[in-house]
């Protein structure tokens, strides 16, 4: 039984509907009304994800985003609060409009998943958490990965099983959709859609087959933290070493990288003041510098190192899954071409 089917038997109502594609835009349409709908629309040759002012401006076909989604919930930029002198100004967060991230694809709902691990276990972060429980999720299953992913080699895609609240699968000639989460449930219920015929599931899986046919790049998981641990000398670190360039670049466009730094700025008149966070990368050599000016990560092949590691080896005792959703975002922005499954492949002699 499909994970639709059963909460179908949980809920007692229908949990699979057919949107057909001309009713895609004055769906859309509706939902700005009541939220802010955040989608992947073109910018010259590429797509990111940006407030969708017009439905036509939403590009479901497109294969990936230049940076992931987690940007609409853990800022590149955030004001944490403002100063004037001897007083503190808290910076009260605007009212949080109810928002819609539509058209996520499955490797970047799983990231955020991961994300949601990081920002609410050991140290809640508000700011985070307070985007997160206004934002509702409309995934999109993914029909043309682009030449650099992955995800089907780690499981984060192209299909989704969890952590949607409403999936989409292109049929062609509409949308299937999936409910996940009674909120998914609540705004379904208010669309007039007719329940899809169990045929629809049958062209959904057509559709996921095809998908899975047009990946070339793989990773091999099969015992991964032990091949990097035993590798930790190998040759290939110090080639890499040359061949970095340390921007930092693979990092900002990582979808599960969640590290941050505090700066304050102090305006000219030096009464006032402001402190915020930005997203920070452990490929840049301030990163570990610490009092005193001691760098415990100065050689950059211990950086190129650490975020391999990280992604494939200290994530899982951390949070139960290895840190890299295969996106492939990493490997398209390398100014060198820095290939992760490329690197991963040569360890194994392969």
């Amino acid at each position: 039984m499909s994970v639709a089917y059963a909460r179908q038997a949980e809920w007692g109502i229908p949990q699979l509907y057919l949107l057909p594609a001309a009713k895609l835009n004055p769906f859309l349409e509706e939902l700005k009304e009541y939220y802010t709908v955040i989608g992947p629309v073109a910018r010259g040759k590429e797509f990111v994800f940006a407030p969708v002012a017009k439905p036509e401006e939403l590009a479901l076909s497109y294969q990936t985003t230049l940076l992931p989604p987690k940007k609409v919930l853990h800022l590149p930029f955030e004001v944490l609060f403002s100063f004037h002198e001897d007083q503190q100004i808290v910076e009260t967060a605007p009212e949080q409009r109810p928002q819609v991230i539509f058209g996520i694809h499955p490797c970047d709902v799983r990231a955020i998943l991961i994300l949601d691990k990081a920002y609410t276990a050991e140290y809640p972060d508000p700011y985070y958490i307070a985007k997160r429980r206004h934002t509702l999720l409309v995934a999109l299953n993914c029909a043309e990965p682009g030449e650099n992913c992955f995800c089907q080699s780690l499981g984060t895609g192209p299909d989704l099983k969890e952590g949607y609240d409403l999936l989409l699968t292109d049929l062609g000639h509409g949308y299937l959709i999936e409910v996940g989460s009674p909120w998914g449930r609540e705004l379904v219920q208010t669309m007039d859609l007719a329940p899809a015929p169990r045929v629809a599931m049958v062209e959904k899986q057509k559709v996921l087959e095809n998908a899975r046919r047009k990946f070339h790049k793989k990773l091999n998981t099969q015992g991964l933290p032990e091949l990097l641990e035993e590798n930790f000398r190998h040759p290939i670190w110090e080639e890499l070493m040359h061949d970095c360039l340390a921007c930092g670049s693979c990092t900002m466009v990582c979808p599960t990288c969640f590290c941050y730094n505090v700066v304050d700025k102090i305006d000219l008149n030096l009464k006032s003041g402001k402190r915020q966070r930005e997203w920070d990368s452990c490929m840049l050599l301030e990163y570990a510098q610490v009092a005193l000016g001691h760098n415990f990560r100065k050689d950059r092949d211990a950086r190129v190192k650490q975020r391999i590691y990280h992604k494939l080896v200290y994530y899982e005792p951390q949070f139960s899954t290895l840190g890299c959703v295969g996106c492939g975002r990493c490997i398209k922005t390398c100014v060198k071409k820095i290939d992760i499954t490329d690197v991963i492949s040569r360890l194994r002699g392969e």
